[in-house]
C-alpha cells in the first residue's frame, strides 16, 4: 500500500473537526498534517491531540492559497518521509465513506504516468446534501487536490490555485466527490473568507488569469474599512 498524508490549513474550526477527523482518519494511513493560520478557538489542540501534526504559520494571508499548498507538500515530505501521496480536504469537506476504496485502489494502483489525481468537487447548500450548486456529472469542479509526494508538481496563484509542473492528471467522474459545504457556513466566517479572497485577488501578479467574484468589489471594500 502507498501511505496517503492528509493535508488541510485551517483556522477556527473547532466546531467541525470531531466529524472531521472521523472520517479522516479512515483514509489517512501515511499522517495527517495542518497548517493553522493561528486559531484561538482549540482547534490546535484538538487537532494535536488527534494525532495531527500541526504547524502555526499565518502562510495563506502572507503568500496565498496556492504557495500554502507547496508548502503543505514540502512539510508532509518532511515530517512523513514514508508517504507516498498528499490530499487536501479543508475542514467543511468531506468524501462519503462509501467511496473510500475508490481512493484506495487510484492510490495503490494507478499508474505512475499519473502525478495528479483531481477530484470533482459538490458545493452543496445544506449540511444535509439535498441541494447543491452544481451537478458533477455535467459540471464536476475539478479539484487537483491528490498529489505523489515525491514529485516536482508546484501550486501557483493566490487564489483559485492551479497546479504546475507535473506530467498528467488523473480525471475520472466514478472518483471520490468532494462535498463542500462553505455554503452552510455562518455569516461571519462567510465574510471572513470572502474578504481574504477579495485581498489575495487584489494583490495577486496572476490576478488577471482569472475573473472576480461576483461580490468580491462588496468584500474588497468591507476588507478595506474593518480589516480581517
Amino acid at each position: 500500500m502507498k501511505p496517503i498524508v492528509v493535508m488541510s490549513n485551517m483556522f477556527n474550526e473547532i466546531d467541525q473537526l470531531p466529524t472531521w477527523f472521523e472520517w479522516v482518519k479512515k483514509i489517512a494511513d501515511g499522517g495527517i498534517l495542518i497548517v493553522d493560520t493561528g486559531s484561538d478557538d482549540g482547534t490546535i489542540e484538538y487537532a494535536r491531540a488527534e494525532g495531527a501534526i500541526v504547524l502555526v504559520d499565518d502562510i495563506i494571508r502572507r503568500e496565498g492559497y496556492g504557495p500554502a499548498r507547496t508548502h503543505l507538500r514540502d512539510m508532509a515530505k518532511h515530517h512523513f518521509p514514508r508517504a507516498h501521496w498528499g490530499v487536501y480536504f479543508d475542514a467543511d469537506e468531506s468524501i462519503n465513506e462509501s467511496e473510500f476504496h475508490i481512493l484506495r485502489w487510484m492510490a495503490d494502483y494507478l499508474s505512475d504516468e499519473f502525478d495528479v489525481i483531481a477530484l470533482p468537487r459538490i458545493d452543496w447548500h445544506d449540511r444535509a446534501m439535498t441541494k447543491a450548486e452544481n451537478d458533477f456529472r455535467y459540471a464536476p469542479d475539478w479539484q487537483a487536490r491528490m498529489t505523489r509526494l515525491y514529485s516536482d508538481i508546484q501550486y501557483i496563484r493566490r487564489l483559485h490555485e492551479q497546479v504546475v509542473t507535473h506530467k498528467k492528471i488523473y480525471t475520472d467522474l466514478q472518483a471520490p466527490k468532494i462535498n463542500h459545504f462553505h455554503r452552510s457556513a455562518g455569516q461571519e466566517k462567510r465574510d471572513r473568507i470572502g474578504k481574504l479572497c477579495a485581498f489575495l485577488h487584489e494583490k495577486d501578479e496572476l490576478g488577471h488569469t482569472y475573473p472576480a467574484h461576483k461580490k468580491e468589489a462588496e468584500y474588497l471594500e468591507k476588507f478595506k474599512k474593518e480589516g480581517f
